[in-house]
């Protein structure tokens, strides 16, 4: 499940809930190039996310260069001990930029 909060800075807030696997991934896909647009502020909240498979890797990789290549900026913040590790065993730190990101009041 995707849920997408546009905040008051311009920012998008993508809030992954479940696994990021070839259904969820298809969807993330989808969100993103409806959203897509010059300067998109992206943020992709994973705090939500059990596992990660390779298909949902490759979407957050695709995702997060299709934001960029559009002059937009697109990072992953709250990542699991487990995704985090993922990220720096594929090499994904320059990609993605798994980052603490503050929790609003009342959001679980």
């Amino acid at each position: 499940m995707i849920q997408i909060e546009n905040c008051q800075d311009k920012t998008t807030v993508l809030r992954l809930s479940g696994d990021l696997d070839l259904i969820s991934s298809f969807h993330l896909r989808h969100v993103v190039y409806d959203i897509l647009e010059p300067g998109l502020d992206l943020v992709i909240d994973l705090r939500r996310v059990r596992t990660i498979d390779a298909v949902g890797v490759s979407a957050l990789i695709g995702s997060v260069r299709r934001v960029r290549a559009s002059g937009g900026r697109a990072r992953v913040t709250n990542a699991k001990p487990r995704v985090r590790w993922l990220f720096h065993t594929l090499g994904m730190e320059q990609l993605v930029e798994p980052i603490a990101m503050v929790q609003r009041p009342g959001v679980a």
